[in-house]
């Protein structure tokens, strides 16, 4: 594939992507997101097997892993919701597994960066399809790689330091990394933040709730009032942390 190549093959998936489009779930997406990213209209289903179809037509699987990459991530850059999905699932279902770890990383990195990441939706899916993924498959160092975001002057980058180890948070070999990541993030009042801590908490809290807890606990002047009304259910103490929250508001 040469460089002039992948703008045709992209225009082609947009094609197929707005043929697709229902101007109901365009408008019910966008009103959901509060218009923080355009919609076509495509659920996500309809993406993955327009993807699916669209990459057996063209023959991408006869390209180099960094060719296919180079493909997704140029989706990913594109202005609509829809497009960042189909890059992030072609990651996902043809790619996560085969390509090294540290060009995957660099090649999100350069996304962060580059702000093609600019709402909670698109990047929790990528989190939650890709980043997460990488570190259940590639372990410790890439977690590690993740985890440093937390510093990073992108929310989004700062977001997505914390919510891959979902995926994680069953293995207490990454506790140490949650809880360190926590720790710098908590301070910010930032809701994205705060909702990114938030959502690692509840998950921690059905497999290890005494972990939670101590978070819970450490951390609680930290935490946001939506944090704990709506990510420590699964402990305990809940209601007495509602009440104790609510006596400090």
């Amino acid at each position: 594939m040469s460089n002039s190549d992948a703008p045709e093959l992209i225009s082609d998936l947009q094609r197929r992507l707005d043929d697709a489009a229902d101007m109901q779930t365009k408008q019910w997406f966008e009103n959901y997101l509060k218009h923080a990213i355009h919609y076509r209209g495509v659920k996500t289903p309809q993406v993955a097997k327009i993807v699916a179809e669209w990459r057996k037509l063209h023959r991408l699987q006869q390209l180099s892993e960094e060719e296919e990459l180079d493909l997704a991530v140029s989706l990913i850059r594109q202005e609509h919701a829809e497009d960042k999905f189909a890059g992030t699932l072609y990651i996902q279902k043809y790619l996560h597994k085969k390509v090294e770890a540290d060009s995957l990383l660099k090649k999100v990195e350069d996304l962060f960066s580059c702000g093609a990441f600019f709402d909670w939706s698109t990047t929790d899916w990528f989190c939650v399809r890709v980043i997460g993924p990488a570190i259940v498959h590639h372990g410790q160092e890439v977690a590690e790689r993740i985890a440093g975001w937390r510093e990073e002057t992108n929310l989004w980058n700062r977001r997505a330091s914390i919510v891959p180890f979902r995926a994680v948070v069953r293995d207490e070999v990454y506790h140490h990394l949650i809880k360190s990541t926590i720790a710098v993030l908590v301070k910010e009042r930032e809701r994205f933040i705060q909702t990114g801590i938030g959502w690692v908490v509840s998950d921690l809290s059905k497999a290890h709730p005494r972990v939670a807890a101590m978070l819970v606990e450490r951390h609680f002047d930290d935490l946001s009032v939506e944090v704990i009304r709506r990510h420590t259910k699964y402990l305990p103490n809940h209601y007495r942390y509602k009440t104790r929250k609510r006596r400090a508001a």
